[in-house]
């Protein structure tokens, strides 16, 4: 009988191959999660903006429409399953005839304001 030549060595991965192969893996998932945490905070963050600057305008729209002129503002409003508390103040344009509002928007519990609009109004006879 004739001897196979070659190696007798079986084939496939060294233990360390596989070791070096999920140490990478692991890395890889590691990052992926990490990024994935962050894509979602911001996402919450943009979501809670969108929603503040509706308050906002909403609230800018209701002080061109209304009749009065209020110095100050406030109250709370109920959109997208949270609670928001804003804030509108006047002050002077620099312009006859025309008053500046600043309307803050916040998100319950927050002290920060999520979102800020400016909106001059016309001034009622």
């Amino acid at each position: 009988m004739a001897a196979c030549k070659g190696s007798s060595r079986a084939s496939g991965f060294t233990l360390l191959e596989v070791m070096v192969a999920l140490a990478l893996l692991a890395i890889v998932m590691a990052g992926a999660i990490k990024i994935t945490s962050s894509n979602i905070s911001n996402l919450w963050y943009l979501e809670n903006k969108t929603i503040a600057a509706s308050v906002a305008s909403n609230h800018a729209v209701e002080l061109q429409l209304g009749n009065q002129a209020p110095e100050h503002l406030d109250g709370w409003d109920d959109m997208a399953g949270r609670r928001w508390h804003w804030l509108a103040q006047r002050g002077s344009s620099g312009f006859n005839g025309i008053w500046q509002y600043q309307i803050d928007v916040f998100l319950q519990d927050d002290k920060a304001p999520y979102f800020s609009l400016t909106r001059w109004v016309a001034q009622k006879p």
